[in-house]
């Protein structure tokens, strides 16, 4: 191979690992530890949700925005807790305003306004960054 054409080639494939797309945090809900050890939910730029410091046997799970509700598909392997959101919806608790537990999906009320998210009977609230170990 000509020096010019292998040097071209370097280029070429740096300037595209350059250019990939970077995952980003874009929202950390977290539930500082009293009982139990500070835990994050990491809404992530590509849609992924990473859950660190507990609720890990739910990764990975999804997110997306509708307006003002924040959407979750619960991933994992662990079960859902259906039961524990039919007796939350009724009372709209923590922003919960409808499950779907074919498609382990939430919808929360998470505007400007919301404060927090109760996510399986924790309260998740915005911070600038996670805590959790």
């Amino acid at each position: 191979m000509k020096p010019y054409l292998a040097y071209g080639l370097v280029v070429l494939l740096l300037g595209g690992c350059a250019s990939a797309p970077s995952v980003r945090t874009v929202q950390v809900l977290e539930n500082t530890g009293t009982e139990f050890p500070t835990m994050c939910m990491l809404l992530q730029s590509d849609g992924s949700l990473l859950f660190k410091g507990g609720f890990d046997f739910y990764n990975p799970s999804a997110w997306r925005r509708e307006a003002d509700l924040l959407m979750i598909t619960v991933g994992g392997k662990a079960p859902f807790p259906a039961e524990l959101y039919k007796a939350q919806l009724p009372k709209h608790i923590g922003g919960l305003t409808a499950y779907n537990e074919q498609r382990r999906e939430l919808a929360y009320r998470f505007g400007p306004s919301a404060e927090f998210v109760n996510f399986d009977g924790f309260y998740f609230y915005r911070a600038e960054r996670c805590h959790a170990q």
